[in-house]
């Protein structure tokens, strides 16, 4: 298990998770045993990222700034980046009502921050 502990439960975009996971690694000394779980992880998060902290932490507040764009959303949104209109629906939930000229102005913050 990564950790032993639970001391709260948040959604972290996967550029976060990468630093995070980093500076964990960072401090295992090499007799340290990494963790299944550390490593299947951090290979996972190296496979994924698809955007730089810098980059992510701007788009991420970009997008929170949309009206209707909820923060669990704008998190998938940056994860993912989708390149098109079909890739973004399948990440909006069915209760969400996005239209479509904030569809576009979504779209149009991707393109632009990556």
């Amino acid at each position: 298990m990564i950790g032993k502990k639970i001391n709260n439960v948040e959604n972290l975009p996967i550029y976060e998770v990468k630093d995070i996971l980093k500076e964990r690694l960072k401090d295992k000394t090499k007799e340290d045993k990494i963790s299944y779980e550390l490593e299947s992880t951090n290979e996972y998060v190296k496979k994924f990222a698809k955007i730089t902290p810098a980059k992510g932490k701007k788009l991420l507040s970009e997008l929170k700034k949309i009206e209707g764009v909820p923060e669990e959303l704008a998190i998938k949104i940056t994860d993912m980046l989708p390149d098109n209109d079909a890739e973004l629906l399948l990440l909006i939930p069915r209760n969400i009502n996005i239209d479509e000229a904030t569809k576009t102005q979504i779209l149009d913050l991707v393109k632009k921050n990556q």
